[in-house]
């Protein structure tokens, strides 16, 4: 996946999740021409990420409030997960001497180990960015050849 700065973290998340989807099901087809979609997302959500989704203040924030050893204003499991991994690759790089926060945004743009969602999560977001695709298709046809579906 090319990332392009010029688009949020959300997009580039929304992004990668829906290619995962589509290599799993691809993967997972060529053995079970049958396979449903749960299968996929169960399969899918288990898979590696390009890089960790979150933005660099958010990250640098809540690694100085771990180096700090203070409270994370959080309950979200995954998230908890997510920067404790991003923590460890931290303090990880910090062992070479460089800057304080130099070193984050290199880890930010890592492959990370998983995309930190639940099941439910990443099919909403397949579920949702397929039906936002559908419309848009539907939309640029009813502009090209006038004829409304």
């Amino acid at each position: 996946m090319k990332i392009n700065e010029n688009r949020s973290v959300r997009e580039l998340r929304k992004e990668a999740i829906l290619e995962t989807f589509f290599k799993t099901m691809k993967r997972l087809s060529e053995n079970n021409p049958f396979v449903t979609y749960k299968e996929v997302i169960e399969k899918a959500v288990k898979e590696s990420a390009p890089r960790f989704f979150v933005n660099y203040e958010s990250a640098r924030r809540l690694i100085s409030l771990m180096a700090r050893k203070k409270k994370l204003p959080m309950i979200n499991k995954n998230k908890l997960e997510m920067y404790k991994e991003i923590y460890r690759r931290y303090v990880n790089s910090q062992k070479d001497g460089s800057g304080k926060y130099k070193s984050l945004e290199t880890i930010l743009s890592e492959p990370a180990p998983s995309f930190y969602v639940d099941t439910s999560t990443f099919q909403g977001l397949v579920y949702r960015t397929l039906r936002e695709r559908c419309n848009y298709n539907n939309f640029i046809n009813t502009l090209n050849t006038g004829v409304v579906s």
